[in-house]
């Protein structure tokens, strides 16, 4: 499988812009060092099948190292999610995951404050966007 997205640090900077925007609150990157870093290091050595074996885990990953970067101001978590997110749909491949809003359930949400929390490791929210990929085409 080749890599078509490659995500930039100035597409990860506009995307926390625009979900900065969607809720309300300003748009601050406090060190674009630490978004070209998880950059890197989630796709490490940067051709497939990738250190972290595959598109979803490298998502997962990917997803990881934004949110625990703390780069930005507000909107860590919904960065790395829609980036992950938009990995992931470059390349045929969406999540699929339990949703339950009466009870207020999202499983993506929940992972990814689990994982901002320090109660997901790097590994287990790689797997989990391994259980939960699904093919889009």
């Amino acid at each position: 499988m080749k890599v078509i997205f490659l995500p930039t640090a100035d597409a990860v900077l506009a995307v926390n812009k625009y979900v900065c925007e969607q809720g309300g609150n300003p748009h601050h990157c406090y060190d674009v060092g630490k978004v070209e870093s998880a950059i890197s290091t989630a796709f490490y050595p940067g051709t497939y099948p990738f250190a972290h074996g595959g598109i979803a885990k490298v998502a997962g990953a990917l997803c990881f190292y934004l949110v625990k970067s703390h780069a930005f101001m507000d909107g860590n978590k919904r960065t790395g999610a829609l980036v992950a997110i938009t990995f992931l749909n470059q390349h045929g491949l969406d999540l699929k995951y339990p949703l339950n809003e009466k009870k207020g359930i999202n499983a993506l949400a929940d992972a990814i404050e689990r994982c901002a929390a320090s109660k997901l490791d790097k590994d287990k929210l790689m797997e989990w966007f391994e259980a939960h990929k699904v093919s889009i085409e």
